[in-house]
């Protein structure tokens, strides 16, 4: 915007150079406006480390198994759809196979616990759920159970429907006895049997 110095007259139509055709005064004053602007400042996304150190707490494998229980109620409660047959397989035998190995962790970390391998592999053996838990693990791993009266568990069957997917564990001895579970109903008391072994030797999941 264009003003006269001296009178203030608006000059913007008159070239520049001509006088003010108000007072004749050559002198001009300029008024520039600014206009909002904004700026986008982009900050790369940084890359994060983190680090293991070599000793893994048996806590670790503990978290492992809540994480395992948590997936195969998800895979209960959802609609038909969502999980497939074998990503129910994959819940259920990987939880029981972290269930299992939890026994391991808690005498191989046996500073922290105190447990000796005796110990621990007793308990598992006088909790029917957790015996059957082992059953489960070790046929995952072997395929095939061999020694004195094993018992054999794998997945028998798996049911999807509307209000969500079942699956059903077999189980068998050598000597004859069988039966099966609702892998869901075994898992939770798997957890909970755990449960009752740490607290009753002070440790805390």
């Amino acid at each position: 915007m264009m003003n006269c110095h001296d009178c203030g007259a608006g000059l913007d139509d008159v070239p520049v150079g001509d006088p003010c055709p108000k007072c004749g005064s050559s002198m001009r004053d300029a008024t520039v406006f600014a206009h909002p602007a904004t700026a986008e400042v982009v900050v790369p996304t940084p890359t994060i480390g983190i680090g293991y150190p070599p000793h893994r707490p048996w806590q670790q494998k503990w978290q492992d198994i809540e994480h395992g229980l948590e997936r195969i109620e998800s895979a209960y409660d959802v609609t038909q759809g969502q999980y497939g047959n074998e990503d129910v397989r994959r819940f259920v035998e990987g939880f029981f196979k972290d269930c299992r190995e939890l026994a391991d962790w808690l005498w191989q970390d046996h500073q922290s616990t105190g447990l000796n391998k005796t110990a621990v592999m007793a308990a598992v053996m006088a909790d029917p759920h957790l015996r059957l838990a082992d059953g489960v693990a070790q046929t995952i791993k072997h395929h095939t159970r061999t020694g004195t009266d094993p018992i054999t568990a794998r997945i028998t069957d798996i049911t999807i429907g509307p209000g969500g997917c079942y699956a059903k564990i077999g189980w068998s001895r050598p000597s004859g006895a069988k039966g099966s579970e609702d892998a869901l109903a075994l898992a939770r008391k798997c957890v909970d049997a755990w449960r009752r072994f740490l607290a009753g030797r002070g440790l805390q999941p």
